[in-house]
């Protein structure tokens, strides 16, 4: 875990009118240096060079324990988009690095004027409303022994028009759904397990 701060943000978190603004990046999501940034301010935010993207995302106070650690969290975000779930069923996000930065509205400009907490991915789930991720500080994340499939209901795990999904006709996009599938005369290569219970998928 990694804390940062500066004069200038203790003076802005001391302001009772004050309200923060969290910044998340996920880094490398793609496994091609590809990141994410989101922000859960009521609009896009530009900060150090960076637009971070709004999206309803929230994560957990974050508390030391008594050894004075930080503990596991979790992060939420909006599903009812699908959004999210998409890039649940095309990557494989465990053990990725997640930082959330706090920073000030007024401030923006000052690049030092910010809070900020690494984490790693656990786990997560999903279902119609949220996606749900259990991160933790601790590095050893990376040393589970990761299943090689995600299990999901309505959604397919592969790549369209690859050798797993099969398909070969004209169409030249698919939103990996089990209804597309279908439309596409192609469910025989869709790669969800509709045996899943229809509520909560875990990975």
């Amino acid at each position: 875990m990694v804390l940062t701060t500066d004069a200038t943000f203790k003076s802005e978190k001391s302001k009772e009118a004050n309200q923060p603004i969290f910044l998340y990046q996920v880094d490398d999501y793609d496994g091609a240096s590809t990141n994410l940034y989101f922000t859960s301010y009521d609009t896009n935010v530009t900060y150090d060079g960076q637009e971070y993207i709004r999206y309803p995302i929230k994560h957990e106070t974050i508390e030391e324990n008594t050894n004075g650690q930080i503990d596991t969290i979790r992060l939420t975000l909006s599903n009812v988009s699908r959004d999210i779930q998409l890039y649940l069923e095309t990557y494989d996000l465990r053990a990725k690095k997640i930082s959330i930065k706090q920073v000030w509205a007024d401030q923006l400009a000052d690049t030092d004027a910010y809070l900020e907490y690494v984490y790693y991915i656990d786990n997560y789930s999903a279902d119609q409303i949220n996606v749900q991720f259990s991160l933790t500080s601790r590095f050893d994340v990376m040393d589970v022994t990761l299943p090689s499939r995600v299990y999901s209901r309505n959604f397919c795990g592969w790549i369209f028009s690859g050798t797993e999904c099969g398909y070969s006709g004209s169409e030249a996009t698919c939103d990996k759904t089990k209804t597309r599938c279908k439309v596409l005369n192609n469910f025989i290569g869709f790669g969800g397990f509709p045996s899943v219970p229809t509520r909560r998928a875990y990975f």
